[in-house]
């Protein structure tokens, strides 16, 4: 890891050109309560709608994430759905000047409904037809005009319909005139097209796929990696395996990289990272093993996050520093707006809270437990030493802040922590924009002094009712009891 981390500062500032298949993933957040008097189907009352880049636009992302500047090269069509996916990509700071317009096809959308957290259906409009010959020359044309610009090259091939063979040829052939590592991420059965490039990235399913061979151990692992470095023509083949890791080839064999253990909550996106990670860290001068590990790490970080998301270069840092994971929970306060905007727009309904939590207890536990339960994103806000002395009196509190909010971090439902300083939590209230504010113990809602601040924000306040004799003051007189 210590060889790992020294190419993460030569990550930043890299350009990377991203071509391939270009979406938008629409999220449609619903709530079903009854059946259409139509058809025996549930009737869906849409409550959001939420758009992010889909394809090769969240590998782009990811590039962007990571410190990396990516020239994205993909086609839109002419319609509303091209207008959604350019803001989209916009806000991840991803560049759209280099997009072609094809007025010919729909821009790819792929609407997901999603009711109570559950995946109800999910529509595609697409064209999967070859694109024109007409298109494919203003393709090589862009190719052609950023390619000697670039510090590396990715395609990600969704097989639908813009790499091409002869697109992909055309790339490749300058990706080795101007001395370019380029990595794909393949499809289909065809690798044959991909002849000639660095590197290519299948998971497990798509490798047995392309090498028409049944992927049931090690043994037939190896076999299919040599079929697959013969078909490709690559010089590496690096085969990702979910929850066993990868397993990199080359001429001389393999490596296997395991996994690192990780919840995971969602794969959506998770080749993406790792393609992305893996060509950054090539452009920054590592090696193909380190570049793996690295590409590894990255990918276990994002399945532990909810929806399309990407891994940042603050927290493969951190993870590769060695820190525990209760530690990489805890941010501040620039991190924790930066988190909630990601997630609102991902579409994650954000559960805040707040208190002492001085000596924590089984009260405490289960009502953030059943806190956890009403969304998808639990995060505390946690009273300093200073605040704390102020409210409770010179002798609390009993943990350090840094104590008490790590010993959160480390429950398995809590998300992120933070510290506050103030004596209300308004502030951190105004950042987070919590989609509901919960508060443990014998309130009336009516009564909360948040109250107001929280449904200005289009949130709302539920109140746990606390679980009887159980707090601090019980726990520490009884200690004080028994020293009698």
């Amino acid at each position: 890891m210590d060889k790992a981390r020294k190419y993460l500062p030569e990550l930043s500032g890299k350009k990377v050109m991203v071509l391939g298949d270009l979406m938008l993933d629409e999220h449609i957040w619903s709530k079903v309560s009854r059946i259409s008097p139509e058809a025996p189907v549930p009737i869906a009352d849409v409550l959001r709608i939420t758009h992010v880049p889909g394809g090769c636009g969240n590998v782009a992302a990811n590039v962007a994430a990571l410190g990396g500047i990516p020239y994205l090269v993909g086609l839109l069509g002419r319609d509303s759905s091209g207008e959604k996916l350019v803001r989209a990509l916009e806000k991840q700071n991803v560049s759209t000047g280099n997009l072609i317009i094809d007025a010919d096809r729909p821009t790819i959308l792929k609407s997901r409904i999603i009711a109570a957290s559950q995946h109800v259906i999910r529509v595609d409009r697409e064209d999967r037809s070859t694109v024109s010959p007409a298109v494919t020359k203003k393709l090589i044309k862009r190719l052609s005009e950023l390619a000697p610009k670039m510090d590396a090259i990715i395609i990600s091939d969704y097989e639908k319909g813009t790499v091409t063979a002869e697109v992909c040829q055309a790339l490749i052939r300058l990706a080795k005139k101007y001395n370019k590592p380029l990595a794909i991420d393949p499809k289909g059965f065809n690798y044959a097209k991909y002849r000639g490039a660095t590197v290519i990235t299948p998971n497990l399913r798509e490798a047995a796929i392309a090498a028409r061979t049944a992927i049931v151990d090690d043994k037939s692992l190896s076999q299919a990696g040599k079929i697959l470095l013969k078909h490709a023509g690559t010089r590496f083949v690096l085969v990702t395996r979910g929850k066993d890791g990868m397993t990199l080839f080359d001429k001389s064999g393999s490596t296997y990289i395991p996994a690192i253990p990780r919840e995971v909550f969602d794969i959506t996106g998770a080749g993406d990272t790792v393609i992305a990670t893996l060509t950054l860290s090539l452009a920054a001068g590592a090696p193909i093993k380190t570049a793996a590990i690295l590409a590894n790490l990255a990918g276990s970080i994002v399945v532990g996050k909810i929806g399309t998301a990407t891994c940042s270069l603050d927290e493969l840092e951190v993870t590769l520093e060695g820190r525990e994971p209760a530690q990489q929970k805890i941010k501040n306060r620039n991190d924790l707006a930066s988190i909630s905007k990601n997630l609102k727009n991902e579409g994650a309904k954000i559960i805040f809270t707040n208190g002492c939590f001085d000596l924590l207890h089984l009260g405490h536990v289960r009502y953030l437990r059943e806190a956890k339960k009403l969304g998808d994103i639990l995060i505390i806000g946690v009273n300093s030493d200073d605040s704390v002395t102020a409210l409770k009196g010179p002798d609390r509190p009993y943990i350090h802040e840094l104590e008490r909010a790590e010993i959160l971090a480390s429950l398995e439902c809590v998300d992120f922590v933070t510290i506050f300083h103030e004596l209300r939590p308004d502030n951190l209230i105004k950042i987070v924009r919590p989609d509901i504010h919960v508060k443990g113990g014998d309130y009336k809602v009516a009564d909360l002094p948040e109250k107001k601040l929280v449904e200005s924000l289009g949130g709302k306040v539920v109140v746990i009712p606390p679980i009887k004799g159980r707090s601090t003051t019980n726990i520490v007189a009884k200690i004080l009891g028994g020293k009698k």
